[in-house]
């Protein structure tokens, strides 16, 4: 993967597997998990879109592992409860990071 050009930041929604990769060719990625704020609403939003029970069991237990995957990768959390708050979280955890790299606000 390229670098991205003077000024920008490349954003990648990706699954862990990927994120892997990144770190592994950029260890200064900023990574970011996105979480919903209890299991029981990630499973009430699963069913919400219609997935069967299997499948909800299976996406539930992948989370588990993928969330620790990200947590061994230093990723930061960010709890997906308020929309607009999930999204000043994300825009604060990317403006702390260019500042501690010195870079544009």
């Amino acid at each position: 993967m390229p670098e991205a050009p003077p000024g920008r930041d490349v954003l990648l929604e990706i699954e862990v597997d990927g994120a892997q990769q990144i770190k592994a060719l950029y260890p200064d990625a900023l990574l970011i998990v996105v979480v919903p704020p209890t299991i029981e609403e990630q499973e009430r939003r699963l069913r919400g879109r219609g997935d069967p029970d299997d499948r909800v069991r299976d996406r539930v237990a992948k989370a588990a592992e993928e969330l620790a995957a990200a947590y061994a990768m230093n990723a930061h959390e960010v709890v997906n409860d308020d929309l607009d708050r999930a999204v000043a979280d994300i825009e604060a955890i990317i403006r702390g990071a260019r500042e501690a790299q010195g870079s544009r606000p």
